[in-house]
């Protein structure tokens, strides 16, 4: 039997949902069993439509206004007379198992019923998303949650039972179900839950706090929190997922700080962007903006409360992120939809976030802080493109920011820039900078260090190239341009140290797999198979091209005589003797990127299979097991846009 979702191809296809289209949902659901039983009383407008479920799940009963309605497949054609009509639905199947590879599904942990899969009826056509009323009930010990409002819930010796309901455009609602403890906190009149496993129980109330302080610090830069709560879940799964209203995130990675101090605010700000305004995908210019606007206003302005050295380092990593990006795998921001591997990530997170520090530092904070605001108050619960947010910052602003917008959107690459001459005396120095082709409107930071201390400037760039005099309060001793990366950039030669990344994206690498054939070889190449973004192509370091990356991944020994027989860089002296596993980048005498994996045996290469894939903007690392004890960048080397007038 096809699983519950493995949905009809033509369910891809649709364009949306029917206008006035509401659920009212009865849901009985065994996670362990992996039964799913539902009733959907459908409030549907006038006209026809064409019903879909998902391939797996058994139409038992069908009636339109109390007559039968035939079922082709999972398909329900439907013609609703003037006045509209209600579809009496009942329908049942077997989840597919609870797995990291599904979409979805139950089993002994819970279950997990994503919008968008078919576990509810999807009209073929449709115009914006539904109103609905859930009403779930699950044997002990799980308990249930959906998206949307708690309207009531009650317990019982046999079970859990709770109602929800969504009466705005937001999407068709999502269910989970596990073997939680539940605490709650009411914030402002927002429902704060946790629904944690045991062990992470004592996060409780850290989890609520910080919910607490990211909803009240979002509102008062955008609006009022567009939900009735906000819910965060212990998955099961290794994911981290938003939802409106909460946040579905992997058990095991609970406790880290990473996960309190930027995936967390990330996901709550979603309720604003993504979920509160939805992305809309026509307009002048198409793409997802939510992950980018997400990606500045909670990651980023983390980064900035931490002090200007974090912030630059997060400019930094995304613009050496996008150095490790081959051209070929470049893509202009109206491209993006989702994150569906690294390349897509590093324009439609990175060069997007970097598109709106960019703005805000040529609107000013204030502007850039009332088109939020505007933005926000014309388009909540609505679906909005870039064109949307052009117009809000240009009518907060008093700008025209087409050409701003259109030349960061539509062109596909970045700028260059090169110190082409810098002149110091006594009251100022004399300055040429040029970029590439095609010409960007850039406004550059300078900095120009003299007798009396550090004085920032900006000059405009607007051609090929620019010749300016820029007067300073005291001698002239050095002089840099945009030394804190404050412009999406292709970085200077000397600015971009390798990472993995300079081998993992680029699908034109060659790895080598050093170690004799048994158990080590076997993890050597499922390594290989994690770590490259896309297929891996594996073949001996003879057959490679001398031009492109290289990844040699192995045993210590067999490693260190290969890179020895190739004449390629050697482990370093830094690295030497340490831990169970040492991974490290290169450039070879030939300029092309080396990645090296050295690990003690098979176990050692096993245990880098789920870390080692999240460091690639690491130049390198030593692992202890599945730990990761020791890590870096190498230093940047000397950058032609640096200047020295003594």
């Amino acid at each position: 039997m096809r699983t519950l979702l493995a949905l009809l191809g033509i369910l891809a296809a649709a364009p949306g949902w029917a206008a006035g289209l509401h659920h009212d949902l009865t849901v009985t659901l065994d996670p362990a069993a992996r039964r799913l039983e539902v009733e959907d009383r459908l409030r549907l407008p006038a006209g026809t439509h064409r019903l879909l479920l998902a391939a797996g799940l058994t139409v038992g009963e069908a009636r339109l206004d109390g007559q039968p309605v035939a079922v082709r497949g999972n398909a329900l054609p439907v013609t609703v007379p003037e006045g509209g009509g209600e579809l009496r639905l009942r329908y049942a199947g077997t989840l597919p198992p609870l797995t990291p590879e599904s979409r979805g599904g139950g089993g002994a942990e819970g279950a997990y019923l994503p919008a968008g899969t078919g576990w509810i009826p999807t009209p073929e056509n449709a115009e914006s998303p539904p109103s609905w009323r859930l009403s779930v009930r699950v044997p002990a010990p799980f308990v249930a949650v959906a998206t949307g409002r708690l309207v009531e819930e009650t317990r019982d010796g046999v079970g859990y039972a709770a109602t929800f309901a969504e009466d705005r455009s937001v999407e068709e609602p999502s269910l989970f179900a596990g073997a939680w403890q539940v605490t709650e906190r009411v914030h402002n009149d927002v429902r704060l839950r946790t629904y944690f496993h045991p062990e992470q129980a004592p996060l409780a109330e850290e989890y609520l706090d910080l919910s607490a302080r990211t909803i009240d610090a979002q509102a008062g830069r955008i609006g009022a929190y567009p939900f009735a709560g906000f819910a965060i879940l212990s998955a099961p799964l290794p994911v981290g997922l938003g939802f409106p209203g909460l946040t579905y995130i992997g058990r095991q990675v609970m406790p880290l700080p990473f996960i309190r101090a930027q995936s967390l605010p990330h996901e709550i700000l979603h309720n604003w962007w993504g979920n509160g305004v939805r992305v809309g995908d026509g307009g002048v210019w198409p793409g997802n903006w939510s992950e980018g606007l997400t990606t500045f206003m909670a990651d980023y302005a983390a980064a900035e409360v931490r002090g200007e050295d974090a912030a630059r380092a997060m400019r930094l990593d995304w613009l050496r992120d996008y150095a490790a990006l081959p051209a070929e795998r470049d893509s202009a921001l109206t491209d993006f939809r989702a994150k569906v591997h690294d390349a897509a990530q590093i324009v439609g997170y990175g060069k997007a976030a970097m598109l709106f520090h960019m703005l805000r530092a040529e609107i000013g904070e204030e502007a850039f802080d009332a088109g939020i605001r505007r933005f926000w108050e014309e388009k909540r619960f609505q679906d909005a493109g870039w064109d949307d947010l052009r117009r809000a910052f240009a009518a907060a602003s008093g700008r025209d920011l087409g050409p701003f917008f259109k030349q960061w959107l539509t062109r596909v690459g970045a700028p260059t820039l090169e110190l082409a001459g810098a002149k110091g005396d006594g009251d100022g120095v004399a300055l040429t900078v040029r970029q590439g082709e095609p010409a960007y409107g850039l406004t550059v930071p300078v900095e120009v260090q003299t007798a009396a201390g550090m004085e920032r400037h900006a000059i405009r760039l607007d051609g090929r190239e620019t010749t300016v005099m820029i007067r300073t309060a005291a001698a002239p001793r050095a002089l840099a341009v945009d030394p804190g990366f404050g412009l999406f950039r292709r970085l200077a030669p000397g600015e971009a140290p390798p990472t993995l990344r300079d081998v993992t994206l680029d699908h034109a690498a060659t790895t080598v797999i050093a170690t004799a054939d048994g158990p080590a070889a076997e993890s050597a190449r499922a390594l290989a198979e994690r770590l490259a973004d896309g297929k891996p192509r594996i073949a001996a370091a003879e057959r490679s091209d001398p031009a492109a990356p290289l990844a040699v991944i192995g045993t210590a020994g067999e490693v260190e005589r290969l890179l020895a027989r190739l004449g390629l860089p050697p482990l370093p002296d830094s690295l030497k003797g340490r831990g169970t596993a040492r991974v490290w980048t290169a450039r070879t005498p030939q300029g092309r990127p080396l990645l090296a994996v050295a690990a003690d045996d098979a176990a050692a290469l096993q245990a880098l299979l789920r870390p080692l894939p999240h460091y690639g903007r690491q130049s390198w690392l030593v692992f202890e097991g599945a730990r990761a004890v020791d890590r870096g960048v190498w230093p940047a080397g000397d950058s032609p846009l640096r200047v020295s007038f003594e």
